[in-house]
């Protein structure tokens, strides 16, 4: 759904004058969030997703003016726009979350999504990776479940390479025919879910 992905730009976009302080992902990070725990204030929403609370004011302006949150005496909350946009997008990203499981790099934390059905988009995976690095990750894996078995597109067939790992993240993460699983990892957990998303949103 290019448009999704045109309308997270677009809210972004700022009138003339400073560039805003946030991006895309940030975007859709505080989307998600509020269509899981919705309603929720300013403050919480801050420290949930570490942004700076004058920045996540800015961001729920910008979803007011599109008409997708609402403010309430509660909280902030999804309008009847913001929850179709939520349902669409959690039916294609699920986030499974940090695993605990090795995996081969050296980052204190992870961070896993399921993108369903997206395997055909993906190429070698250089462009999510590079999503996942440009929105703060500092490693990320990029992987398909096609025909039964994990793959990194391109590369190997990590559930021939490497059964036992393919085996056990197949069994913590249990992908679907088509999905693209994507891991990343960062020094701090938000940085991690982060990057994922960025990752994820270049499939939307």
């Amino acid at each position: 759904m290019s448009s999704l992905r045109k309308l997270l730009d677009e809210l972004v976009k700022s009138p003339p004058g400073p560039s805003p302080s946030f991006t895309s992902t940030q975007m859709l990070d505080l989307l998600l969030y509020l269509g899981k725990e919705a309603p929720i204030g300013r403050k919480k929403l801050s420290h949930s997703l570490g942004i700076g609370e004058g920045v996540i004011r800015n961001m729920l302006n910008r979803f007011v003016k599109a008409g997708i949150v609402k403010i309430t005496d509660k909280g902030c909350i999804l309008t009847t726009r913001g929850m179709k946009i939520y349902k669409y997008i959690s039916d294609i990203v699920r986030e499974v979350g940090p695993l605990d499981i090795e995996i081969p790099w050296n980052c204190l934390y992870n961070f896993t999504v399921v993108v369903k059905k997206r395997s055909h988009l993906i190429k070698k995976g250089l462009e999510q990776r590079d999503a996942a690095i440009k929105g703060d990750a500092e490693a990320a894996i990029i992987m398909t479940y096609v025909d039964g078995k994990l793959h990194m597109p391109s590369v190997s067939v990590l559930s021939d390479e490497r059964p036992e790992f393919a085996l056990k993240l197949i069994e913590k993460v249990k992908p679907e025919e088509g999905d693209v699983i994507i891991i990343v990892g960062a020094s701090d957990l938000n940085k991690a879910r982060h990057g994922s998303l960025a990752a994820a949103q270049t499939l939307l």
